[in-house]
């Protein structure tokens, strides 16, 4: 009996197996995701739906969402998405609206038999679909025409269980042979250009088939060409011609494919006889024409694979000869030209390109400094810097969790700025619209589409502490470290703390409200003062960002009439596509005076990371700059540095005037100086260890 159970289980492996690769003991061609298109056996060009299925507009639209339903009919396929013998798959095929997507279960559909199939081994043949009373005659390994099969012969928990194929002879008539259904597979002949890196295959199909019974035989890499394919609804198997003879494999090869256009190489990079094979030449600053390319993954080469494997190889002709290249095995075109210094922490490898090692001999860099002439950034973020170290030139990875720091030679760096692992607020929101936090702390609602969130719930997730602000308990205090607010039941504004003195009162969209003795603030408020961003993908979850600042050595005199702050941001914990950081509160640096919060004409920036690189929704960076500037008229000033996520205060470096206020406010409260002088290390500046930045502006 076949069981639906166990072909449920074979759903899940495979989706399981999708994610992590091949598993042991599954087709040979495993296939985990498409398109496919129909190839044989092993996609089928028509299905069968035996009972009615839903059709839906696109590949990933709900499951509960389906545009209408088919009656039982026979269909034809465009392609595949997954491995349809062995579970779930989503098929694209052609209807009278147009291309439309199906997703049967296995035991949903039938699939014709074959029209002709290859036997590899002695087969019995039985005047019926039993073995009882042996067989009728036996047939050796050959090709043979099908005459029909029972009905769902495909339909298997386990592969090398057998079905009923009939076959026709010339002398007996229709017989029925029963035949392994991972052996029921045909022959078709192909003519495909491909690439291997090495081929290991036999010179007979059923050896192929079964590598434990024979040796294979070992081709050299290089180019060739696939001459026959052989398919069973779970395997493909190849002929390739080598200078061995033609062998069988399972090894599909890479194709190459035919190409005419031309590329401008202008940075440096290898030609190679074979792709990352050997290197012929070095070729920079000329035009070469493609001839061919090979646009799939190439999962093998010298150096870290994750840079250039999924990238394309040209072949070419050059100046120096034909050969393939790869634009990302070289010289990065699109670096950017810098001129920085950076400190690196730890061990990093001088390479010659990004990912790719010197063959003959190697620098170590080992907790020193480098100047840094050009920046690179992957997809992924990953930055790249090339760097000119002991009179060598080379590149190496910047590592942010090392703690590398970078100065900008030109622009000036006062200000490290790293960010920390975000704290999460994971909220979610029942049917009803009641939020719970962490799946069992109950911490608000939803109302007219907004959440309005018990801030006792959120303080305590963050570390912050929540007291009184008056004896009539209409106001209330939350705190945490220096930073603190104040808010008042039913005004709609919020006073912002630093060291208990008020730096600026800001407007709320709406006043809080007290429930039960508990506040609530609508959630792009709460989000604004406690200086939390939401998580796109998660609905009503929200993360703080957190950063810890190094303060550098500050200008004591400028000239022209403004001051300047320029910051490094690292950042690796939040290493989202621009699209998912839209919504975020990224950090502000002001230079600011009096507290006036940067005064008139003040500007404050935060840029990624190399600049001069187009940025899209999909970039992705570890590496900001942030920029803060303000006019001033000559004469002396004493300055506060500040940075604030939202209404947030996450780090201030205090000038004289805000510490003369704080330290009157406190001893008109009876609090002694001594207790509250700076004692963490971002409120001492310079070399006399005073927590003042104090600065002269001229016109000269």
């Amino acid at each position: 009996m076949k069981l639906r159970a166990i072909w449920m289980a074979a759903l899940i492996a495979l989706t399981m197996a999708g994610l992590l690769g091949k598993p042991a003991g599954t087709s040979a061609d495993f296939m985990a995701q498409g398109p496919y298109s129909p190839d044989g056996l092993r996609i089928p060009g028509t299905i069968e739906l035996l009972s009615d299925t839903a059709y839906y507009p696109a590949q990933d639209t709900p499951d509960d969402e389906p545009e209408g339903w088919f009656a039982p009919q026979t269909v034809k396929v465009i392609e595949t998405y997954g491995a349809w013998s062995i579970g779930a798959a989503n098929w694209k095929i052609e209807t009278m609206f147009g291309p439309r997507w199906i997703r049967p279960k296995p035991w949903e559909i039938d699939i014709a038999p074959p029209e002709r199939i290859v036997l590899l081994a002695d087969t019995p043949l039985y005047g019926k679909k039993s073995e009882r009373g042996g067989p009728v005659a036996t047939l050796a390994p050959q090709e043979v025409e099908v005459a029909g099969a029972e009905k769902q012969w495909f339909y298997t928990n386990d592969p090398s269980s057998k079905a009923w194929i009939q076959i026709r002879t010339s002398w007996m008539g229709d017989l029925w042979a029963h035949i392994p259904v991972n052996q029921i597979g045909t022959i078709q002949a192909v003519n495909k250009t491909v690439y291997y890196n090495g081929l290991s295959g036999n010179k007979e199909l059923e050896a192929a088939v079964h590598p434990e019974r024979a040796k294979p035989d070992y081709a050299t890499p290089g180019e060739t060409r696939v001459i026959k394919q052989y398919t069973t609804i779970y395997d493909r198997y190849f002929l390739v011609e080598t200078e061995q003879g033609p062998l069988w494999t399972w090894q599909n090869g890479v194709a190459i494919a035919p190409a005419d256009e031309t590329l401008d190489v202008a940075a440096e990079i290898p030609l190679f006889s074979e792709p990352a094979n050997k290197e012929l030449a070095v070729i920079s600053g000329e035009k070469v024409a493609v001839f061919e390319k090979i646009t799939q993954p190439l999962w093998y080469g010298r150096g870290p694979y994750e840079i250039w494997h999924f990238s394309s190889w040209y072949h070419v002709k050059t100046s120096k000869g034909t050969g393939w290249i790869n634009l990302l095995y070289g010289e990065p075109a699109d670096a950017v030209k810098v001129h920085w210094n950076i400190s690196i922490h730890g061990d990093r490898m001088l390479m010659r390109y990004p990912g790719v090692p010197y063959t003959s001999s190697a620098l170590l860099l080992r907790n020193q400094e480098a100047d840094v002439n050009a920046v690179w950034t992957l997809p992924d973020g990953t930055i790249w810097l090339a760097v000119t170290a002991e009179g060598h030139k080379g590149w190496i990875p910047f590592h942010i969790w090392d703690q590398d720091r970078l100065l900008d030679l030109d622009a000036g760096t006062e200000l490290q700025i790293q960010a920390q692992y975000p704290q999460q607020l994971a909220i979610q929101a029942d049917s009803r619209g009641i939020l719970t936090l962490d799946q069992d702390i109950r911490t608000g609602y939803a109302k007219e589409g907004v959440d309005v969130l018990n801030l006792k719930a959120v303080a305590e997730k963050l570390g912050y502490k929540e007291t009184s602000a008056d004896n009539e308990r209409s106001a209330v205090r939350y705190g945490r470290g220096d930073y603190s607010f104040v808010l008042h039941n039913g005004k709609s504004s919020a006073e912002i703390y630093w060291k208990d003195v008020l730096e600026k009162t800001v407007a709320l969209g709406s006043a809080p409200a007290q429930q039960e003795g508990e506040w609530y603030l609508r959630q792009p408020d709460v989000r604004q003062l406690f200086g939390l961003s939401p998580i796109p993908w998660s609905g009503h979850a929200l993360y703080e960002g957190s950063y810890t600042v190094e303060l550098g050595k500050l200008p004591a005199k400028i000239t022209g009439g403004s001051a300047q702050l320029h910051a490094f941001l690292y950042d690796s914990q939040v290493s989202w596509k621009q699209k998912n950081l839209k919504d975020a509160l990224q950090p502000r640096l002001t230079i600011e005076e009096n507290n006036d919060l940067g005064g008139n004409g003040h500007a404050s920036s935060i840029e990624i990371f190399p600049a001069g690189k187009p940025v899209t929704d999909d970039t992705v960076t570890q590496l900001y700059r942030l920029n803060a500037s303000r006019p001033l008229a000559p004469g002396a000033h004493d300055l506060s540095l500040v940075l604030r996520v939202g209404e947030r205060i996450v780090w201030k470096q205090l000038g004289m005037w805000t510490w003369s206020k704080m330290i009157r406010a406190k001893e008109e409260a009876g609090v002694p100086a001594s207790s509250f002088m700076p004692s963490h290390k971002h409120d001492l500046l310079l070399e006399n260890k005073s927590p003042l930045y104090h600065l002269v502006a001229t016109n000269h």
